[in-house]
This record gives structure tokens, C-alpha cells and sequence, in this order.
């Protein structure tokens, strides 16, 4: 039997918030009479992570279906506001057979990007999978 586990590693919050004050003069800087006004600020942000929406499992070779192994390797994902994809391994499973079959699965998957106060912005993901021959 054999059982791949894809998971995402992290995950960012759905919002951020910003807070910020401004300090403003009135009139010119010259004039020793002039009023100082504090002036604060709160924003919240709505983000949404970038969503796998195409995410094929990786074919483990029958050559490897004899062997019990378990293993795992971490890819990270760059993706674009237009939800084009880059991966790369940033762990190795420790076969470079298998790495090569992952990475070559992983490189057909398609993300839905983040989405920043709902406009599409560039992401990066870290998404573990995991081998399992029993």
C-alpha cells in the first residue's frame, strides 16, 4: 500500500491589523504659536492565503512498492498574483528518485493566489508531503 500526505506547514492569519498616528502642524513650522493635532489610525486587512486548487498526489514507481520505506520532503511555493507557480525541495526525501518525482508532480499544481483586502498578491507556501510503502 501506498500512501502520500501533502500538508501545508503554515498558514497566515486572516487579518492584519495597522495602526499608525500622524502628527500635524498647523500653519507654518516658523510660528512659535503653533498647534500640534495628533491624529491615529486603525485599519484592518483582510488576507486570504493562496489556495491549492489542482493538486495531483505524486506516483510512487512499482520498483518502490517491494520496499517499506517512510519518508518526507518540504517543497516551498513562490506564487504570483496571477497564480502561476514556481517550487522548488528545500528538504530532500533522501532518494533522489523520489525528489524528482515529486518536484515534477508538484510543478503541475495550480494555486488560487492570496488575495490582500480581495486583490490577488504574490504568496510563497511551504507544503510538507509525505511517502509511506508498506
Amino acid at each position: 500500500m501506498v500512501m502520500v500526505f501533502i500538508r501545508a506547514l503554515w498558514s497566515m492569519k486572516s487579518s492584519i491589523w495597522i495602526c499608525a498616528a500622524l502628527s500635524v502642524s498647523a500653519g507654518f513650522s516658523g510660528y512659535a504659536d503653533a498647534k500640534s493635532y495628533d491624529v491615529g489610525t486603525e485599519t484592518s486587512i483582510d488576507y486570504v492565503e493562496a489556495k491549492p486548487v489542482y493538486n495531483p498526489q505524486p506516483d510512487i514507481p512499482s520498483t518502490h512498492h517491494e520496499q517499506c520505506f517512510k519518508s518526507c520532503c518540504i517543497a516551498r511555493f513562490f506564487i504570483g498574483a496571477d497564480g502561476k507557480t514556481k517550487v522548488k525541495l528545500v528538504s530532500t526525501s533522501g532518494s533522489i528518485e523520489i525528489d524528482d518525482i515529486t518536484l515534477i508532480t508538484l510543478r503541475r499544481w495550480k494555486f488560487k493566489p492570496a488575495m490582500l483586502d480581495g486583490k490577488p498578491v504574490e504568496s510563497t507556501r511551504r507544503i510538507k508531503v509525505e511517502f509511506e510503502v508498506n
